[in-house]
Protein backbone atom coordinates (compact mmCIF):
# COMPACT_ATOMS: atom_id res chain seq x y z
CA UNK A 1 0.00 0.00 0.00
CA UNK A 2 1.27 3.44 -0.82
CA UNK A 3 0.83 6.66 1.13
CA UNK A 4 0.82 9.03 -1.81
CA UNK A 5 -2.01 10.78 -3.63
CA UNK A 6 -3.74 13.16 -1.23
CA UNK A 7 -0.47 14.09 0.46
CA UNK A 8 1.15 14.62 -2.89
CA UNK A 9 -1.77 16.69 -4.07
CA UNK A 10 -1.48 19.08 -1.17
CA UNK A 11 -4.58 18.00 0.78
CA UNK A 12 -4.56 19.25 4.35
CA UNK A 13 -2.97 16.87 6.80
CA UNK A 14 -5.71 15.70 9.12
CA UNK A 15 -5.60 13.68 12.30
CA UNK A 16 -5.15 14.15 16.02
CA UNK A 17 -3.03 17.14 17.03
CA UNK A 18 -0.39 14.85 18.47
CA UNK A 19 -0.37 12.84 15.19
CA UNK A 20 -0.53 15.41 12.39
CA UNK A 21 -1.26 13.82 9.03
CA UNK A 22 -2.49 10.48 10.40
CA UNK A 23 -6.00 10.87 8.99
CA UNK A 24 -5.03 11.57 5.40
CA UNK A 25 -2.32 8.89 5.40
CA UNK A 26 -4.63 6.27 6.90
CA UNK A 27 -7.38 7.14 4.42
CA UNK A 28 -4.97 6.78 1.51
CA UNK A 29 -3.67 3.46 2.80
CA UNK A 30 -7.21 2.11 3.03
CA UNK A 31 -8.08 3.23 -0.49
CA UNK A 32 -4.90 1.67 -1.83
CA UNK A 33 -5.80 -1.57 -0.05
CA UNK A 34 -9.11 -1.81 -1.87
CA UNK A 35 -7.18 -1.86 -5.15
CA UNK A 36 -4.68 -4.52 -4.05
CA UNK A 37 -5.20 -7.67 -6.11
CA UNK A 38 -3.47 -9.86 -3.55
CA UNK A 39 -5.86 -8.75 -0.81
CA UNK A 40 -8.81 -9.64 -3.02
CA UNK A 41 -7.24 -12.99 -3.89
CA UNK A 42 -6.53 -13.78 -0.24
CA UNK A 43 -10.12 -12.96 0.72
CA UNK A 44 -11.57 -15.12 -2.05
CA UNK A 45 -9.26 -18.06 -1.33
CA UNK A 46 -9.87 -17.98 2.42
CA UNK A 47 -13.63 -17.63 1.95
CA UNK A 48 -13.82 -20.56 -0.47
CA UNK A 49 -11.73 -22.77 1.80
CA UNK A 50 -13.88 -22.00 4.84
CA UNK A 51 -17.08 -22.47 2.84
CA UNK A 52 -15.97 -26.01 2.08
CA UNK A 53 -15.48 -26.89 5.75
CA UNK A 54 -19.18 -27.08 6.78
CA UNK A 55 -20.15 -28.57 3.43
CA UNK A 56 -17.67 -31.43 3.86
CA UNK A 57 -18.61 -31.81 7.53
CA UNK A 58 -22.27 -32.20 6.59
CA UNK A 59 -21.35 -35.25 4.51
CA UNK A 60 -18.68 -36.84 6.69
CA UNK A 61 -19.06 -35.78 10.34
CA UNK A 62 -20.71 -37.93 12.98
CA UNK A 63 -24.28 -36.81 13.65
CA UNK A 64 -27.03 -37.56 16.17
CA UNK A 65 -30.33 -38.82 14.71
CA UNK A 66 -32.81 -35.96 14.67
CA UNK A 67 -36.05 -35.22 12.80
CA UNK A 68 -35.30 -31.55 12.17
CA UNK A 69 -34.01 -30.31 8.82
CA UNK A 70 -30.63 -29.19 10.13
CA UNK A 71 -28.09 -31.78 11.23
CA UNK A 72 -27.22 -32.27 14.87
CA UNK A 73 -23.49 -32.91 15.22
CA UNK A 74 -21.96 -34.73 18.13
CA UNK A 75 -19.94 -32.53 20.51
CA UNK A 76 -16.67 -33.89 19.14
CA UNK A 77 -17.76 -33.28 15.55
CA UNK A 78 -18.76 -29.71 16.36
CA UNK A 79 -15.39 -29.16 18.04
CA UNK A 80 -13.76 -30.53 14.91
CA UNK A 81 -15.77 -28.19 12.70
CA UNK A 82 -14.91 -24.98 14.55
CA UNK A 83 -11.37 -26.18 15.25
CA UNK A 84 -10.67 -26.65 11.56
CA UNK A 85 -12.06 -23.17 10.87
CA UNK A 86 -9.84 -21.56 13.51
CA UNK A 87 -6.78 -23.51 12.38
CA UNK A 88 -7.18 -22.56 8.72
CA UNK A 89 -7.59 -18.86 9.49
CA UNK A 90 -4.82 -18.92 12.08
CA UNK A 91 -2.11 -20.69 10.11
CA UNK A 92 -2.94 -19.81 6.50
CA UNK A 93 -4.00 -16.31 7.54
CA UNK A 94 -0.55 -15.74 9.06
CA UNK A 95 1.08 -16.33 5.69
CA UNK A 96 -1.45 -14.07 4.00
CA UNK A 97 -1.01 -11.11 6.33
CA UNK A 98 2.79 -11.35 6.12
CA UNK A 99 2.61 -11.44 2.31
CA UNK A 100 0.19 -8.49 2.27
CA UNK A 101 2.36 -6.36 4.57
CA UNK A 102 5.94 -7.30 3.72
CA UNK A 103 6.58 -4.38 1.35
CA UNK A 104 4.61 -1.79 3.31
CA UNK A 105 7.64 0.44 3.86
CA UNK A 106 10.43 -1.11 1.75
CA UNK A 107 8.76 -0.30 -1.58
CA UNK A 108 8.16 3.36 -0.75
CA UNK A 109 11.65 3.74 0.67
CA UNK A 110 13.18 2.38 -2.52
CA UNK A 111 11.24 4.95 -4.53
CA UNK A 112 12.11 7.81 -2.17
CA UNK A 113 8.45 8.30 -1.29
CA UNK A 114 8.96 7.85 2.46
CA UNK A 115 11.69 10.51 2.65
CA UNK A 116 9.51 12.89 0.62
CA UNK A 117 6.35 12.36 2.68
CA UNK A 118 8.02 13.13 6.00
CA UNK A 119 9.06 16.54 4.64
CA UNK A 120 5.35 17.41 4.51
CA UNK A 121 3.30 18.58 7.52
CA UNK A 122 2.92 15.04 8.83
CA UNK A 123 4.59 13.38 11.81
CA UNK A 124 6.84 10.41 11.29
CA UNK A 125 4.77 8.57 13.89
CA UNK A 126 1.68 9.23 11.75
CA UNK A 127 3.32 7.63 8.74
CA UNK A 128 4.28 4.46 10.61
CA UNK A 129 1.05 4.17 12.61
CA UNK A 130 -1.09 4.65 9.50
CA UNK A 131 0.74 1.73 7.87
CA UNK A 132 0.22 -0.55 10.85
CA UNK A 133 -3.39 0.46 11.46
CA UNK A 134 -4.43 0.12 7.83
CA UNK A 135 -2.74 -3.23 7.25
CA UNK A 136 -4.08 -4.64 10.52
CA UNK A 137 -7.63 -3.49 9.77
CA UNK A 138 -7.51 -4.81 6.21
CA UNK A 139 -6.15 -8.13 7.48
CA UNK A 140 -8.88 -8.44 10.10
CA UNK A 141 -11.67 -7.67 7.63
CA UNK A 142 -10.34 -9.56 4.60
CA UNK A 143 -8.84 -12.63 6.30
CA UNK A 144 -10.90 -13.02 9.47
CA UNK A 145 -14.27 -11.25 9.35
CA UNK A 146 -15.53 -11.85 5.81
CA UNK A 147 -14.50 -15.53 5.50
CA UNK A 148 -15.70 -16.25 9.05
CA UNK A 149 -19.08 -14.66 8.33
CA UNK A 150 -19.52 -16.99 5.34
CA UNK A 151 -18.39 -20.00 7.39
CA UNK A 152 -20.75 -19.14 10.25
CA UNK A 153 -23.71 -18.54 7.93
CA UNK A 154 -23.25 -21.88 6.16
CA UNK A 155 -22.73 -23.68 9.47
CA UNK A 156 -25.90 -22.23 10.97
CA UNK A 157 -27.79 -23.18 7.82
CA UNK A 158 -26.57 -26.78 7.94
CA UNK A 159 -26.25 -27.57 11.65
CA UNK A 160 -28.03 -27.09 14.94
CA UNK A 161 -26.45 -25.52 18.01
CA UNK A 162 -23.49 -23.86 16.27
CA UNK A 163 -21.42 -22.19 19.06
CA UNK A 164 -21.44 -18.67 17.65
CA UNK A 165 -20.22 -17.18 20.93
CA UNK A 166 -17.11 -19.39 20.85
CA UNK A 167 -16.57 -18.58 17.19
CA UNK A 168 -16.78 -14.89 18.06
CA UNK A 169 -14.25 -15.29 20.88
CA UNK A 170 -11.86 -17.16 18.61
CA UNK A 171 -12.28 -14.45 15.95
CA UNK A 172 -11.09 -11.90 18.51
CA UNK A 173 -7.95 -14.00 19.11
CA UNK A 174 -7.40 -14.25 15.35
CA UNK A 175 -7.77 -10.47 15.09
CA UNK A 176 -5.04 -10.09 17.72
CA UNK A 177 -2.91 -12.30 15.47
CA UNK A 178 -3.49 -10.00 12.49
CA UNK A 179 -2.56 -6.95 14.59
CA UNK A 180 0.59 -8.56 15.97
CA UNK A 181 1.85 -9.74 12.58
CA UNK A 182 1.06 -6.42 10.88
CA UNK A 183 2.97 -4.59 13.59
CA UNK A 184 5.88 -7.05 13.42
CA UNK A 185 6.29 -6.83 9.65
CA UNK A 186 5.94 -3.05 9.47
CA UNK A 187 8.34 -2.68 12.43
CA UNK A 188 10.90 -4.86 10.64
CA UNK A 189 10.66 -2.46 7.71
CA UNK A 190 12.16 0.30 9.85
CA UNK A 191 15.70 -1.14 10.31
CA UNK A 192 15.57 -3.30 7.16
CA UNK A 193 15.36 -1.73 3.71
CA UNK A 194 14.57 -4.67 1.42
CA UNK A 195 11.70 -7.11 1.23
CA UNK A 196 13.55 -10.44 1.44
CA UNK A 197 15.16 -9.95 4.89
CA UNK A 198 11.83 -8.67 6.24
CA UNK A 199 10.03 -11.72 4.87
CA UNK A 200 12.58 -14.24 6.13
CA UNK A 201 12.78 -12.77 9.63
CA UNK A 202 9.00 -12.49 9.95
CA UNK A 203 8.53 -16.12 8.89
CA UNK A 204 11.33 -17.25 11.21
CA UNK A 205 9.80 -15.44 14.18
CA UNK A 206 6.44 -16.99 13.44
CA UNK A 207 7.28 -20.55 12.43
CA UNK A 208 10.69 -21.36 13.93
CA UNK A 209 9.36 -21.95 17.48
CA UNK A 210 6.88 -24.43 16.04
CA UNK A 211 9.21 -26.43 13.78
CA UNK A 212 12.67 -26.06 15.37
CA UNK A 213 13.17 -28.46 18.35
CA UNK A 214 15.23 -26.24 20.68
CA UNK A 215 16.46 -28.14 23.76
CA UNK A 216 15.00 -25.59 26.19
CA UNK A 217 11.60 -26.03 24.56
CA UNK A 218 11.77 -29.82 24.70
CA UNK A 219 12.11 -29.89 28.49
CA UNK A 220 9.22 -27.62 29.28
CA UNK A 221 5.83 -26.63 27.89
CA UNK A 222 5.95 -23.01 29.07
CA UNK A 223 6.29 -21.76 25.48
CA UNK A 224 2.78 -22.98 24.73
CA UNK A 225 1.44 -20.26 27.00
CA UNK A 226 3.52 -17.29 25.84
CA UNK A 227 4.74 -17.48 22.23
CA UNK A 228 2.68 -15.36 19.79
CA UNK A 229 3.24 -18.08 17.19
CA UNK A 230 0.72 -20.07 19.26
CA UNK A 231 -2.07 -17.60 18.54
CA UNK A 232 -3.65 -20.05 16.04
CA UNK A 233 -3.63 -22.66 18.82
CA UNK A 234 -5.17 -20.14 21.20
CA UNK A 235 -7.91 -19.50 18.63
CA UNK A 236 -8.62 -23.21 18.30
CA UNK A 237 -8.78 -23.56 22.10
CA UNK A 238 -11.18 -20.61 22.26
CA UNK A 239 -13.45 -22.20 19.66
CA UNK A 240 -13.74 -25.75 20.97
CA UNK A 241 -15.65 -27.07 23.96
CA UNK A 242 -13.01 -29.53 25.17
CA UNK A 243 -9.83 -27.44 25.59
CA UNK A 244 -7.68 -30.06 27.28
CA UNK A 245 -4.57 -29.42 29.34
CA UNK A 246 -3.55 -26.23 27.51
CA UNK A 247 -6.82 -24.38 28.10
CA UNK A 248 -5.06 -21.42 29.77
CA UNK A 249 -3.18 -20.69 26.52
CA UNK A 250 -6.43 -19.34 25.07
CA UNK A 251 -5.98 -16.38 27.44
CA UNK A 252 -2.24 -16.10 28.08
CA UNK A 253 -1.05 -16.18 24.46
CA UNK A 254 -3.26 -13.27 23.27
CA UNK A 255 -2.30 -11.26 26.36
CA UNK A 256 1.41 -11.75 25.73
CA UNK A 257 0.90 -10.96 22.03
CA UNK A 258 -0.78 -7.65 22.90
CA UNK A 259 2.11 -6.75 25.21
CA UNK A 260 4.71 -7.61 22.57
CA UNK A 261 2.76 -5.63 19.97
CA UNK A 262 2.99 -2.53 22.15
CA UNK A 263 6.73 -3.09 22.71
CA UNK A 264 7.32 -3.52 18.97
CA UNK A 265 5.33 -0.38 18.28
CA UNK A 266 7.26 1.73 20.77
CA UNK A 267 10.63 0.42 19.54
CA UNK A 268 9.77 0.97 15.87
CA UNK A 269 8.44 4.49 16.47
CA UNK A 270 11.51 5.42 18.49
CA UNK A 271 13.93 4.16 15.83
CA UNK A 272 11.97 5.65 12.93
CA UNK A 273 11.90 9.05 14.63
CA UNK A 274 15.72 9.18 14.75
CA UNK A 275 16.43 7.39 11.49
CA UNK A 276 17.92 9.01 8.42
CA UNK A 277 15.66 8.22 5.49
Amino acid sequence: MSATGDVAGGAPATGPRFLPGFGVLFDKEMREARRQKRIIIFTVVMTLLLALVPVIAARTAETIPDDRARLLLTADSMDGLVGVWAGIVGYLGALMIVAATVDAIAHERALGVTAWIVTKPVARQSYLLSKIAAHALVGIVAIVVIPTAVFAALSVGLFQDVPLERIGLAAVVLSVEMIFLSTLVVALGVPLRSVMPILLIALAVWFAPVIVPLPAFERTEWTTYVLPSNLPLAAVLSAVRDRGEFAAAAVTVPMVAVGLTLLLLVAALSLFERQEL
